[in-house]
């Protein structure tokens, strides 16, 4: 079963409504939720562990402890043909009842509310409703069979959440090899074979190497430890035999245990260094579990579709405790291990504007923000990436954006501000922080440098898909224009000014672009006018002492302006009058 979308509302401090807080998966394996902190981002990761295990919500659980709201949960799922004789087997002779419930035989949409109850003078929660989406009559209806339910019925079916905290304990490392070794020990194994277990313990023995193939046990150990060593070479994971008989009627299977082994400087295993879990750093212990998730010869063994996805990886912070290089190194696996041929989804939260790779396909980015209304997602992905850019087809989005990032690698940071500066050029830049810098205020701002005139129209489109509010300082480059609007901006007519403009005007009526500022023509006559006094005046034959622009601008700001600010005609200086305004 594949997640499509999920949506959450007054869970905890989720709340808005769930068209606000409504992530999308459909093409997407890895999704990254980024935002300031206290914006609940975390949270939507433990709303869908909380769905998944159906737990009882306590009054905790419920946005402010409202007694008149319900907490609500939302899911579109995509089945094959493997959900549905895990269903037929949950749910005998009703497979046929589910039709009319399934859009295009294999989409699915289901509902979940929890609402209070008074009961002898204390309140509870019940879950008041479990609803399925019924395609033909476009209503939600209860789909309770007896004491079956739909949402009891595809439990089974749903991706198992793997949550990777802040800080694991060695149980829950442990938890995770077991939970994917024993599913699949237990997809090895036949109908007959169970049966002949229950009657037969003494074949227990024979029935666990069947499962455990030591070979291929060993293939899961090397493919771990080839993606572990990128991110610590001198440490190996290992993990052998907790239990060898563990039996009960319901349930067959070894349990494992984790430790490392440190390597000396010839590679070799150095039994002189403790290797329990205690001596090992957190960092080096949540990229193992996410080395033990690239189970490439495992996976294999998985008789199941391309795309068929298992298992939801809800990974918290990802960048915790690792030095920058390893950072890239374990962003690099986390994309990895969501391709099409790993049975993997992962929704990450993050703090890190390194962890976030606007080339990747497959991937989405979300901006989290909260409001006096609730909490709200913005989200983008690959396709909405390709049409900002105008271009056509992945690859060439790819090389983009890997443009994009080589020229400006800290370009996400940009997305954790609340207001941004668009500019052309590392002139306006410098200039720009330096006053910045000087005059200390309240706002939250990023200073974007685009690289060229060119590619403001798509930080234009980006930002404004984030809802991050932007302002624009560019040059008119002698573009033509019809007249000035009510703003006080010219309406350009031409070149790449026109487009600029364009998105402007639309993002403008959405309160999200500010201010748009230019130069005429370019920023060097813009700062040699008679308008500027002569002492404030960016002069060439004094000046402009290289081809360089970035050190004249730096020039400029060190020999001129910062010694001026106190200068009442500073005002009339082009980009510093550009800088009050925004900050004023």
């Amino acid at each position: 079963m594949r997640i499509l979308s999920f949506g959450v509302n007054n869970f905890r401090w989720i709340s808005g409504g769930i068209q606000n807080n409504r992530i999308i998966f459909d093409d997407s394996n890895t999704i990254f939720i980024f935002g300031q902190n206290n914006v609940w981002k975390s949270t939507f990761l433990k709303a869908y562990e909380f769905f998944y295990k159906s737990k009882d919500p306590t009054e905790e659980d419920i946005f402010r402890k409202r007694g008149d709201e319900s907490i609500e949960f939302e899911m579109e799922l995509s089945l094959d043909e493997n959900d549905f004789l895990k269903i037929q087997s949950v749910a005998p002779n009703k497979i046929d009842n589910l039709k009319k419930y399934l859009k295009d035989g294999f989409l699915l949409k289901i509902r979940r509310e929890f609402g209070r109850k008074q009961e002898k003078e204390k309140t509870t929660f019940l879950k008041v409703k479990n609803v399925t989406w019924n395609w033909n009559d476009w209503i939600w209806e209860d789909t309770c069979y007896w004491w079956i339910g739909l949402d009891t019925v595809f439990q089974s079916c749903l991706p198992t959440p793997i949550f990777i905290q802040a800080m694991p304990s060695e149980i829950e490392v442990e938890n995770i090899i077991n939970t994917i070794l024993s599913d699949k020990a237990e997809r090895s194994l036949k109908s007959t074979e169970l049966k002949e277990l229950k009657t037969a313990q003494d074949k227990l023995k024979e029935l666990q190497d069947k499962m455990y193939n030591p070979q291929a046990v060993e293939n899961y150990k090397r493919e771990v430890n080839s993606h572990f060593s990128k991110l610590f070479p001198d440490t190996e994971i290992h993990f052998s035999d907790k239990d060898n008989m563990a039996w009960t009627p319901a349930k067959l299977g070894k349990k494992f245990e984790i430790h490392f082994q440190k390597k000396d400087a010839d590679g070799e295993i150095d039994g002189a260094i403790p290797n329990s879990y205690k001596q090992i750093g957190h960092g080096a212990i949540r990229s193992a579990i996410f080395s033990l998730l690239l189970m490439r010869d495992i996976a294999d063994e998985f008789e199941r579709k391309q795309n068929r996805k298992d298992y939801l990886v809800l990974f918290e912070e990802p960048e915790l405790f690792l030095h920058p290089k390893l950072m890239r190194e374990l962003r690099t696996l986390i994309y990895a291990v969501s391709e099409d041929d790993y049975p993997y989804q992962v929704l990450c939260a993050s703090h890190s504007p390194q962890m976030i790779d606007i080339s990747k396909t497959k991937s989405s980015l979300i901006r989290m923000i909260r409001d006096n209304d609730g909490t709200k997602i913005f989200q983008i992905d690959d396709e909405y990436l390709k049409d900002a850019k105008n271009i056509k087809t992945k690859e060439e989005l790819k090389s983009e954006m890997y443009e994009v990032l080589r020229f400006n690698p800290f370009i996400c940071e940009s997305f954790y501000s609340d207001e941004v500066i668009l500019i052309e050029w590392p002139t306006e830049e410098i200039i720009l922080r330096w006053y910045l810098w000087e005059k200390w205020s309240r706002k939250d701002i990023f200073i974007v440098n685009c690289g060229t005139v060119n590619n403001i129209p798509f930080y234009q489109k980006i930002f404004s898909k984030f809802s991050i509010k932007y302002n624009i300082i560019c040059d008119t480059d002698n573009a033509s224009f019809d007249w000035v609007d009510e703003n006080g901006v010219k309406k350009f007519t031409s070149w790449i000014q026109k487009t600029i403009y364009d998105q402007y005007r639309i993002d403008k009526d959405l309160w999200i672009a500010l201010k748009f500022f230019y130069h005429e023509d370019t920023f060097e006559p813009a700062h040699n006018t008679e308008v500027i006094p002569e002492e404030l005046r960016l002069k060439p034959e004094e000046y402009i002492v290289s081809n360089w622009k970035p050190y004249n601008a730096n020039l400029y700001w060190k020999n001129i302006l910062s010694k001026n600010l106190n200068n009442p005609d500073i005002q009339k200086v082009p980009i510093i009058s550009f800088a009050k305004s925004i900050l004023s």
